[in-house]
């Protein structure tokens, strides 16, 4: 199919009319009566298959770009595939084991529930939950200092009490001197 022919059947998408009141109110002074834009039409990535938005000004230039490969990057036909997608959500998801912890923070609900790996999960929370993911690392590390700190006074408990343990032994022998043969 050529690209003129993609252009001419690119999908529609709705969007919304800005109209200003004026000639019907002469106490408002009108100077734009209805802005109209060329409208946005549906493309999809011929490898992922993934749904983009695209100006029909624009359309033309991401409709001629190209791979490495020389394969065309972006059609106006929808692919016989679905997107990839994957099942892990946002670590600010409702259903996350933490969200009760999150929500005593302040921390914002997100409904992100198709991540397809752990590190995309944290890629989703460096980029678009900054602040949230830096607060939430914050305190993670705070109660590892805690922890540690725990772990240091158990630690220096059972040293106490080892040490007491072998003072008591000093006084009292562990074991019993065999008499000596005659």
């Amino acid at each position: 199919m050529e690209k003129e022919e993609e252009i001419l059947k690119a999908e529609a998408v709705a969007e919304s009319q800005i109209t200003i009141e004026g000639e019907t109110n002469p106490d408002i002074e009108a100077q734009v009566a209805e802005v109209k834009s060329a409208g946005y039409v549906k493309m999809y990535d011929t490898k992922t298959g993934e749904l983009s938005l695209c100006n029909r000004n624009v359309l033309r230039h991401h409709l001629e770009k190209k791979r490495p490969d020389g394969s065309f990057v972006f059609t106006t036909v929808k692919p016989k595939f679905a997107p990839k997608r994957g099942k892990l959500k946002c670590m600010l998801h409702t259903d996350s084991p933490d969200r009760e912890t999150y929500n005593l923070m302040g921390l914002p609900v997100c409904m992100k529930s198709n991540l397809t790996s752990p590190y995309q999960v944290i890629r989703h929370m460096q980029k678009r939950h900054k602040v949230e993911y830096a607060t939430i690392k914050e305190e993670e590390a705070r109660r590892e200092r805690e922890r540690t700190r725990e772990e240091r006074e158990a630690d220096r408990a059972i040293q106490k009490a080892i040490l007491e343990a072998a003072a008591k032994s000093q006084e009292a022998p562990l074991y019993v001197k065999e008499p000596k043969k005659k």
